[in-house]
């Protein structure tokens, strides 16, 4: 790990989300959409994004827990503010593009949240959609946000509470037509099978593979 900081700030936005924030180093320049290998321990180094702005002079982080896992999140999840991380130098990972649409299955959603933000401070972000898919509503961070920055253009889809107003199940291609024309560039971050299926099905309505944005 090229650089190691103390945490300043460690706060939970969900029952399984933390957003921790470090100091950035001297030099340290990212593009919104960038991401960094955190490591945290002994543990195997994992790829996680940059959520704030590159002007800011933290870097912020929010992360979903996997305690069943018993790897970095886990360990992450014990961290407490004064604790140190290491981190590597930024990579991209996607960059904004107009009149797009985000499509997020759960915290695959926070390379798109440095990039909602910077395209909302320009301007730019009115013609872009964002479709967020969580298994449950108690799985849900940064609503209110999302709201205030894409209005009636921010889609909740919840996925295994049929009780929920937002409940559809996994998103399908039929869902995905009434959503998308063929036109726009969708990128895509979620877990594997989420990235794996939403390809599939977005070809199946017919985008090009120009159009599909999964990330470098």
């Amino acid at each position: 790990m090229k650089y190691t900081k103390k945490i300043k700030t460690l706060d939970w936005l969900a029952h399984n989300v933390v957003r921790l924030e470090v100091s950035k180093p001297t030099g340290f320049e990212y593009h919104v959409g960038d991401a960094v290998e955190i490591q945290v321990g002994a543990h195997e180094p994992g790829p996680f994004t940059m959520t704030n702005l590159p002007s800011e002079d933290t870097l912020e982080f929010i992360i979903r827990i996997y305690k069943n896992h018993h790897g970095k999140t886990e360990a992450i999840s014990q961290l407490n503010v004064g604790d140190q991380i290491g981190f590597t130098e930024p990579f991209n990972t996607f960059r904004p593009k107009e009149n797009a649409v985000f499509l997020a299955g759960g915290t695959g959603i926070t390379p798109f949240v440095a990039i909602m933000r910077y395209m909302h401070q320009k301007g730019t972000l009115n013609d872009c959609l964002l479709i967020f898919s969580n298994k449950t509503r108690k799985d849900l961070f940064l609503e209110k946000e999302l709201r205030e920055m894409l209005g009636d253009k921010y889609l909740n889809v919840i996925t295994s509470d049929p009780a929920d107003p937002a409940y559809y199940g996994n998103i399908d291609a039929p869902f995905l037509k009434k959503q998308i024309n063929h036109s726009r560039p969708v990128l895509v971050c979620g877990p594997p099978p989420f990235n794996e299926a939403m390809e599939k099905a977005l070809r199946s309505i017919g985008l090009k593979e120009e159009h599909i944005d999964l990330g470098s």
